[in-house]
């Protein structure tokens, strides 16, 4: 009797494994696709602080509010071209940038260049992207040790307190898949398994980071 338990555990334990090993594996490749389908249809803006004194954390959000003032010509409603725009622009967005820094009475070294950065959790009003790595324009400030700063530059999510407009939305609804885009307006939609999803993908980005 005591060895058929002992086989019926070792059993139990196996079975148990294998789906745990299951769960596991299907949840990763889930929360890949999809935070990979975002990833693929969104720019976003990292200026990075040199440090989190007050002065530098002032010129942080300055070089940014100038950056965007600037250069928001460059951005329209098509990523491919938006894109193209960042890149044939990024040595004069490089040397726009350093004179801001200069002009503002600061000695730093800028550098402006197109990387894939992790991101955290952003939320900007009812839409919430998860965290994995993005696409960036980034500006980095001296040594870029300080507090970051970051926001969409396609869809356009900087301009209006960090929030989505309508034509965000609607070029959101365009660029990504139906599942993609309910992920990312979960909180809106406020169904448990839709905020599970989301969770799931946050988990693993954030083990994969």
């Amino acid at each position: 009797m005591f060895v058929k338990e002992v086989k019926i555990l070792l059993a139990s334990f196996v079975l148990g494994a294998v789906i745990a090993v299951g769960f596991a594996a299907y949840t990763h490749a889930y929360a890949t696709r999809l935070q990979g389908d975002i990833a693929e249809n969104v720019l976003r803006f990292h200026v990075r602080a040199n440090s989190n004194s007050a002065d530098d954390q002032f010129l942080k959000n300055f070089v940014r509010a100038e950056i965007l003032e600037e250069f928001s010509h460059t951005l329209n409603n098509n990523l491919c071209e938006t894109r193209e725009n960042i890149f044939e622009n990024l040595s004069y967005i490089q040397a726009h940038a350093q004179k801001i820094v200069r002009d503002a009475g600061f000695e730093h070294e800028v550098t402006a260049e197109i990387s894939n950065v992790f991101f955290p959790t952003q939320t900007y009003g009812n839409i919430a992207f998860p965290p994995g790595r993005y696409e960036a324009l980034q500006i980095i400030i001296g040594d870029g040790d300080g507090e970051n700063w970051w926001c969409l530059m396609f869809p356009p999510l900087c301009y209006v307190d960090m929030t989505a407009t309508d034509e965000s939305r609607e070029l959101l609804a365009q660029n990504l898949s139906n599942e993609s885009l309910l992920l990312v307006t979960h909180t809106e939609e406020g169904t448990p398994e839709l905020v599970v999803r989301f969770r799931i993908v946050e988990l693993w980005q954030n083990l994969l980071a």
